[in-house]
């Protein structure tokens, strides 16, 4: 067991060592203060001592010696980092006082530590002997790259899915197949999804990607969702029947990737469309503007019913709409700020809707439109006027580029 020195070695690079020889310019009444201010430091540290001893018995002292050396040890280690800090100095230590003995166990990330840190405990002022048990973790190269596992694909098709690539346990494996076989009654293949060992945790993203699974299994009768975690990018492919299913699979899909670290690329498509140039979506743009500038489509307060002033502008939307039958549309429903806000996303749903069905009716083709609900949050004027509030309160047409 080693003493408050430890060691021959310890004493030569921290222990005491004989008086140097004043410095130039250090006169001995500097040399006089310093050492009073030593023993004055000293004589605090054993009253301490002495007052734990007396008042709260010897566990009082090794508790006391126990929450010193883990300052000191901690204030070693961070000092050791500062000074070069590609150095590892994760430590794992546990310091264990009996009386006023100190052991300290565990392991250290830098060699140099396994010798410092006893010289820096010893130094607390009433420690007795110090044991030092310290080992030195394997060195760690930080250049050294993860280990990369494959991406995840799973592709599905009429109720059944098969799923490939590579994870890091069993877990996130069984995570996978369990999702998958709650989507897909028909079946899960996932002989080609096998274990990486030493491949980073899934843990962080696993959740929230498969949710995709049911956004993308439970709208697409075929389909595909591509994983590549190293990347952290994502992407969904299939086709949808409508505009209108694809933008609200593309909202959902929104929805769970801003609470996830990955980017999303879109592989969402719909059936081949009418044909149409960029011009024609400029020029259908700026006549909806001009037909709508000073006006909106009227309807009953709080109601999505519309009233014949509404039902005229849309007759000369339609005939707006003519001119381009190829162009896509989208609708928007917006509202003013007066009263909640989930009442107002509910109300410009409904009121966009409503104009769609009455252009549908009305001979155009549904696939080229998509109908969406912006509630209160895209006001175009001040929410204090009574002239601001009536147009916030609007159905908007944009022309669509795809």
């Amino acid at each position: 067991m080693a003493r408050k020195k430890v060691s021959n070695r310890l004493q030569q690079i921290g222990g005491p060592q004989s008086a140097p020889p004043p410095l130039p310019g250090r006169s001995s009444e500097t040399e006089l203060v310093e050492l009073g201010m030593f023993i004055s430091t000293t004589v605090v540290g054993t009253l301490v001592l002495v007052v734990l001893a007396i008042f709260f018995g010897i566990s009082a002292i090794e508790n006391y010696l126990e929450t010193e050396a883990d300052q000191v040890i901690a204030a070693h280690v961070a000092a050791v980092s500062e000074d070069d800090p590609t150095i590892i100095n994760r430590t794992d230590i546990a310091v264990e006082a009996s009386g006023l003995d100190l052991s300290i166990r565990g392991t250290v990330g830098e060699g140099t530590l396994i010798e410092t840190i006893p010289i820096a405990v010893a130094q607390i002022e009433g420690v007795g002997e110090v044991d030092p048990k310290l080992e030195t973790l394997l060195a760690i190269d930080i250049d050294t790259p993860d280990i990369i596992a494959a991406p995840i694909t799973i592709v599905w098709s009429n109720g059944s899915a098969t799923v490939s690539g590579e994870v890091s346990d069993d877990a996130t494996r069984g995570a996978i197949t369990s999702k998958l076989e709650d989507v897909f009654s028909r079946g899960v293949t996932a002989d080609e999804l096998t274990l990486k060992e030493g491949a980073s945790s899934e843990r962080d993203w696993l959740s929230k990607i498969l949710t995709l699974i049911e956004i993308g299994g439970e709208t697409l009768d075929e389909g595909q969702l591509f994983v590549n975690a190293s990347q952290r990018l994502v992407q969904i492919s299939g086709e949808y029947e409508t505009r209108q299913e694809r933008r609200d699979a593309r909202d959902a899909i929104d929805v769970v990737i801003a609470e996830t670290t990955f980017a999303f690329t879109s592989g969402l498509s719909i059936p081949a469309a009418p044909d149409f140039t960029p011009e024609q979506v400029v020029e259908l743009q700026g006549d909806l503007d001009e037909l709508i500038e000073g006006k909106v489509v009227e309807f009953e307060i709080n109601s999505d019913v519309l009233t014949s002033v509404g039902r005229a502008l849309l007759d000369e939307i339609l005939e707006a709409l003519d001119k381009f039958p190829a162009v896509p549309i989208e609708i928007a429903g917006h509202t003013d700020n007066q009263g909640d806000p989930a009442e107002n996303l509910d109300l410009s749903e409904r009121r966009a809707q409503r104009a769609f069905n009455y252009l549908v009716t009305n001979g155009h083709d549904p696939v080229r439109f998509v109908v969406v609900g912006y509630g209160e949050d895209v006001p175009i004027a001040s929410n204090s006027t009574s002239d601001g509030r009536a147009r916030n309160r609007r159905i908007e047409f944009k022309a669509l580029k795809e």
